[in-house]
């Protein structure tokens, strides 16, 4: 028997208006919740609070709707059974909802950081905080599932359970096999900060792959490379490969030759020498006695000097535009002395 007694129709009506009338009225009343929530906000500075609670306002609505049918149906005299089953189905709605609303709270602060905090602040720390917060916001929204899980399986008696896990145990062992890259991948990440090896927004480079760290997740790392392609490297090469980490470097290194016509007299090459180092030494983006200017070779076609410095900073674009002016110096130079820049070629005598 479902029922343990006959229903009566005030029980049909009073069920009736109970559902009707948070129904009807479920809007006014998160809105009511929201509204204290934003004046609790405003009177203790929480900011955050608000967006928090509007994220969540679906949810709340939701149980609401929960709420009001199980009110509804505990008016009928349901059997011992059929009563414990809606409560338990309540209660999981709960722990659904519950869980549900502290997974958007950790999206939304996620969120707020990163706008907020991260985007203003350039110095370590918060490049830091911007690489460990999304492997912490994944793994807090990974235990707070695992808890809702557990939380459900209590609900029906997690003694039952019992042949299920025994039967998963009996599985664990080609589980664990079939699942050791994604191991090796996790505690790839895992290496990867605690050896500070890079952080978000440093530009990297490991194996072929050379650009800007834009997300590190629990398995992957994303990089973007300098021709905007989206390149997904499992965490587990970072351990068994060499990392260069440009971002970190004080300074980025110049270095090529010059090769001057064979026409070019002893004065002329001493003083163009000595000229493209006066520049180097006075540029103000160039490292103090860093410069190195010398007449290394005779090539093939050509005199051939060495030209190499550092520059004082490790920012990709500011280290192309040093090497932009200097360049065009150099040839101002050039021009200035009347030099020719040796062309690859080969000149054939004949008897």
């Amino acid at each position: 028997m479902i029922l343990t007694g006959s229903i009566e129709p005030s029980m049909i009506i009073e069920s009736f208006f109970v559902i009707m009338a948070l129904l009807m009225f479920r809007n006014i009343i998160t809105k009511v919740i929201i509204k204290l929530i934003r004046r609790f906000s405003d009177k203790y500075g929480f900011k955050n609070i608000v967006l928090i609670a509007e994220s969540v306002e679906r949810n709340i609505s939701n149980f609401i709707v929960y709420s009001a049918i199980y009110f509804g149906l505990s008016v009928f005299p349901f059997n011992p059974s059929i009563l414990l089953f809606i409560n338990r189905l309540y209660r999981i709605l709960v722990i659904v909802t519950v869980t549900q609303v502290s997974l958007k709270v950790v999206t939304v602060y996620s969120e707020v950081l990163n706008n907020n905090y991260l985007k203003n602040t350039q110095n370590e720390k918060a490049q830091a905080t911007k690489t460990v917060f999304p492997i912490m916001s994944k793994l807090i929204k990974a235990v707070i599932i695992i808890i809702a899980v557990v939380a459900i399986a209590v609900e029906f008696n997690f003694r039952q359970l019992s042949s299920v896990m025994a039967g998963l145990g009996i599985g664990g062992a080609a589980l664990a096999l079939a699942s050791q890259d994604i191991i090796k991948n996790f505690f790839g990440g895992f290496v990867i900060l605690a050896e500070k090896s890079f952080n978000v927004g440093d530009w990297v480079k490991i194996d072929t792959f050379e650009g800007t760290v834009e997300e590190l997740g629990l398995r992957s790392t994303k990089i973007r490379t300098i021709d905007k392609e989206l390149v997904i490297v499992p965490n587990s090469r970072f351990a068994d490969r060499e990392i260069i980490n440009y971002s970190i470097r004080e300074n980025r290194r110049v270095s090529f030759v010059l090769g001057i016509s064979y026409k070019t007299s002893s004065d002329k090459l001493k003083a163009v020498i000595d000229s493209i180092k006066n520049v180097l030494d006075s540029h103000p983006m160039v490292k103090e006695d860093s410069a190195l200017v010398k007449f290394t070779n005779f090539g093939a076609g050509s005199f051939e000097i060495s030209v190499q410095y550092l520059t004082i900073t490790a920012d990709y674009g500011a280290y192309m535009e040093i090497k932009n002016n200097i360049n065009f110096k150099i040839i101002d130079i050039f021009n200035g002395e009347d030099i020719e820049f040796a062309f690859p070629g080969m000149n054939i005598y004949m008897n």
